[in-house]
């Protein structure tokens, strides 16, 4: 059993998360010009107190790593955040149905190029290509979420995967730059906005985080249609997975 006092949940959308900051007690906003970050106390079953930090990063590398680094600077109740969680939608890079739910085991930044000086892909600061989560801490929300009654109860939702998920800030809609993008960093699951970012900087604060994403797209022409009216039923359901991650740790 994996257990945290105090997780930071960070997602591009309100609607990524439904009604979540309604499930909070004793909600304390913190505003950081247009960024508000919602902390309380979880509501759950057990009775167990769990605080739960929530923001809205907007989209883009850039907003998610701003929003990730004022995340973590909250102390709710004097308790630091001891874990990162990025839930969203995404597009599919590969043959995954919307609904589908992804686990990034690898994380790229899919515009990062520094060549000559480092690698295509490589990160300065890090001077590594793919960032990576703790394995423990995956296996274990994987293993939980395949078997939770939240998530199967309306069945909704799709299949689960873990796998590589990119960023970049360019959403994608159109089947060659899918193709050269996979072509460099074969087996994608995933291609979205913020994600790799939000990693680079639990990494370099040295914070555990996941990546999870629902597929909302298939990343071709015409996903731009595609993504605005999955998004419109996905905020219906999306609290269901979002409650399902945080009943996991309590």
């Amino acid at each position: 059993m994996i257990n945290y006092s105090h997780i930071g949940l960070l997602s591009a959308m309100k609607e990524e998360v439904g009604d979540l900051i309604n499930n909070l007690d004793n909600v304390v906003e913190n505003i950081f010009g247009d960024l508000v970050i919602y902390s309380g106390e979880w509501k759950n079953s057990n009775n167990l107190k769990i605080y739960l930090s929530v923001a809205f990063s907007g989209w883009g590398k850039v907003s998610a790593a701003r929003a990730t680094t004022r995340l973590i600077s909250i102390n709710y109740k004097n308790t630091p955040i001891q874990l990162l969680i990025f839930a969203g939608v995404a597009g599919a890079a590969n043959k995954l149905r919307q609904w589908d739910i992804v686990f990034g085991t690898h994380l790229f930044q899919h515009d990062m190029d520094a060549r000559p000086i480092f690698d295509k892909f490589v990160i300065p600061p890090l001077n590594q290509k793919e960032l990576v989560p703790d394995q423990n801490i995956l296996n274990f929300l994987y293993s939980k979420i395949s078997n939770n009654e939240l998530i199967l109860k309306h069945q909704k939702f799709g299949k689960l995967f873990k796998g590589i998920i990119v960023s970049g800030d360019k959403f994608i809609n159109d089947k060659k730059t899918l193709e050269e993008i996979n072509k460099d960093i074969p087996n994608i699951l995933a291609v979205e906005m913020e994600g790799a970012a939000f990693a680079q900087v639990a990494l370099q604060e040295k914070i555990p985080w996941l990546v999870i994403r629902v597929i909302s797209d298939n990343a071709m022409e015409g996903s731009e249609e595609d993504f605005a009216l999955f998004l419109e039923n996905y905020k219906k359901y999306s609290n269901d997975l979002v409650s399902a991650l945080i009943e996991t740790f309590v």
